[in-house]
């Protein structure tokens, strides 16, 4: 059954992994080659609302070492909001006037993301998304989290999951005046 076939018949497709309006299948649990495709994919279209649109982005951070450490890579967890902000923009941004560092569930931006997408396909492909995140946070050794650093007006949004010892997600911008 190709894509349009698919998409004409989706209503009655009584499989629930099934999801016309993306590309690709959801992906394996813990599988992150599957889960980075279907990020991929399925991000293309979307645009993050705040005081304008900004694309919504694969954001991925690969740390190749973490396989071979004597750690249990089920046991590592997402950074709090600040050593993230100190990650992503170093420790002398901290102090400047106004430096918004911010660590929320992720259902915060899920929220946001679906409620301000224009087109029905782009509502769908969001409520994908938020349930992708869902599923991989409930699984064991994975989390997430939605962050927010930077200075207004330009705040950088991550939405990541620690999954296998990869951080792997979302990035986009949120103006704020």
């Amino acid at each position: 059954m190709d894509y349009f076939e698919a998409l004409k018949a989706s209503e009655r497709v009584a499989d629930p992994q099934f999801h016309a309006h993306s590309p690709v299948p959801p992906p394996r649990p813990n599988n992150v080659g599957d889960l980075i495709a279907y990020i991929r994919s399925t991000c293309d279209d979307l645009y993050f609302s705040s005081e304008s649109d900004e694309p919504v982005e694969l954001y991925q951070l690969s740390a190749s070492g973490l396989q071979s450490m004597e750690a249990d890579l089920d046991k590592l967890t997402l950074p709090s909001a600040h050593d993230f902000a100190v990650f992503i923009t170093g420790e002398r941004s901290l102090s400047d006037d106004g430096f918004v560092c911010e660590k929320h569930p992720i259902d915060v931006f899920f929220r946001q993301l679906r409620n301000h997408q224009v087109s029905e396909r782009q509502k769908k492909l969001a409520e994908a998304l938020e349930e992708t995140f869902r599923k991989e946070v409930g699984e064991p050794g994975c989390s997430g989290a939605y962050y927010r650093v930077g200075i207004p007006p330009n705040i950088e949004v991550y939405v990541v999951m620690l999954i296998d010892g990869q951080v792997v997600g979302l990035k986009t911008l949120s103006i704020e005046t």
